[in-house]
């Protein structure tokens, strides 16, 4: 149903509309949409939940662009949990903290694996690349530097405040991103606070060619 109303939206204002999914047990895990013609695309499976998918774009009929999109394995923090830290409880309840640094721990070298496989295709991509999604860790963290190793983050380039895009922990966390190549800049990028279908913030960037 909630591809059915994206679906709608976007043959609303584009007359053209290219998509490429990914399924996973019969439920839609990513979707890209395009109104630039996708010539080649690919999947790069995770551990668990973790999933990526590439598209090659024709743009204005000469730029090709490659763009990743990305949900890496999550962090397991829970809404009791993020209830719990939230309220002040959690420093009462000496297992459960001890459950939420496992999880994070256990779950990050999970993701490590995925991002080592995903940063060997980006390397070996001939275009300018876009890559966007859900990393579910912190830009302190080795999935975030490996992935935006030579590349620029559209927040930083031109964002503003603090930038966070999970609301539960406070909102203190930045984990989803849009990262570009250098034939890329970013002219804007902001986040949509009162769009309220997740708990994660949507984001959105706008790019141009060098």
């Amino acid at each position: 149903d909630g591809v059915e109303r994206i679906d709608s939206l976007f043959a609303a204002r584009y007359k053209a509309r290219h998509f490429s999914d990914v399924v996973e047990s019969g439920n839609y895990v990513l979707r890209i949409y395009s109104r630039y013609p996708i010539i080649a695309k690919g999947e790069i499976a995770g551990s668990g939940r973790g999933t990526s998918q590439w598209v090659d774009v024709v743009v204005n009929k000469r730029d090709t662009l490659r763009v990743f999109n990305n949900h890496l394995y999550t962090t397991q923090i829970s809404p009791d949990d993020s209830e719990e830290i939230e309220r002040g409880r959690i420093l009462q309840d000496g297992g459960r903290i001890k459950s939420i640094v496992d999880r994070i721990a256990n779950n990050s070298a999970i993701r490590a694996s995925h991002v080592d496989t995903l940063r060997y295709v980006m390397d070996n991509t001939p275009h300018d690349i876009v890559v966007c999604g859900d990393f579910n860790d912190t830009p302190m963290s080795y999935v975030y530097g490996e992935l935006s190793e030579n590349l620029k983050d559209a927040f930083v380039e031109s964002g503003r405040g603090y930038g966070y895009t999970f609301r539960p922990m406070y909102g203190m966390l930045r984990i989803d991103y849009i990262l570009h190549s250098a034939g890329l800049k970013t002219v804007n990028y902001f986040s949509k606070e009162d769009v309220k279908f997740s708990d994660h913030l949507p984001i959105v960037a706008r790019l141009k060619f060098e």
